[in-house]
């Protein structure tokens, strides 16, 4: 018996035939003369026959191999995949080309993993899909590696009332929650460095925002200014009358 796996080099089926002698002739199976060799490339599994003629009286005597050829596993090729932390959950097993179902999937440190990524849930790294193989053919084993960029945040909106002759105010610590290393821009695009004066900026939407890394969007977060106009009483004045006036 021969079990050789759909991968394996060709094999000398005369090896296998302990005590044999040479000289013999070889049928596949059906009776088709046969090499000696089996590939599992060209060759198909079943019973091979070595026959060794025999000189009347004696008989010809013969031999089998049967051979078995199991498939080998095919987990797929490397693949490997950009998310956001915001993305939803994505099957992995679809990014792996030529992969065969029903093998099982490992995370990072080797802990079972479902084959689902959620950002929400697990981390990035290398990502194992592995098939075992049936005996003599070895088992294989395909790689995702993950990576994950982290989607910006640029804050909550927020509202800035000041007085016409307030001092100057630095507009981020106003947004809440938001991540340095953005840019401004004031009403109309232009471009703003992030402090409001009063003396020399005017009212209206500024917008802060920060570039996301694909596939993360960019984010924004708008400050409306509001400034009141100083009052004005005037000049102080001085009024001389008469007690007839």
């Amino acid at each position: 018996n021969l079990a050789i796996c759909g991968n394996n080099l060709s094999t000398n089926l005369n090896s296998l035939l302990i005590g044999s002698q040479a000289g013999g002739t070889w049928t596949a199976p059906g009776g088709v003369p046969f090499s000696g060799f089996y590939d599992p490339a060209v060759d198909a599994s079943g019973v091979y026959t070595y026959t060794v003629a025999g000189i009347a009286p004696c008989a010809s005597d013969q031999a089998t191999v049967t051979v078995s050829e199991n498939t080998p596993p095919i987990a797929g090729a490397d693949a490997s995949i950009t998310l956001c932390s915001t993305s939803p959950a994505t099957a992995l097993f679809p990014l792996l080309v030529g992969a065969q179902g029903g093998g099982t999937w490992s995370a990072p440190g080797n802990v079972a993993f479902s084959g689902t990524y959620d950002p929400a849930v697990n981390a990035p790294g290398l990502y194992t899909y592995a098939i075992p193989g049936v005996v003599p053919c070895l088992s294989d084993a395909a790689f995702v590696t993950v990576t994950e960029n982290q989607q910006p945040a640029a804050g909550a909106d927020a509202d800035l009332v000041l007085c016409g002759d307030s001092p100057s105010i630095a507009l981020f610590p106003l947004l809440v929650g938001g991540q340095a290393g953005g840019t401004w821009t004031a009403p109309g695009g232009a471009a703003f460095g992030g402090t409001y004066d009063p003396a020399l900026n005017g009212p209206g939407a500024y917008t802060y925002t920060l570039i996301g890394n694909a596939p993360c969007v960019n984010d924004q977060a708008v400050l409306t200014v509001t400034e009141n106009t100083v009052p004005d009483a005037g000049a102080d004045g001085a009024l001389t009358v008469c007690g007839n006036s």
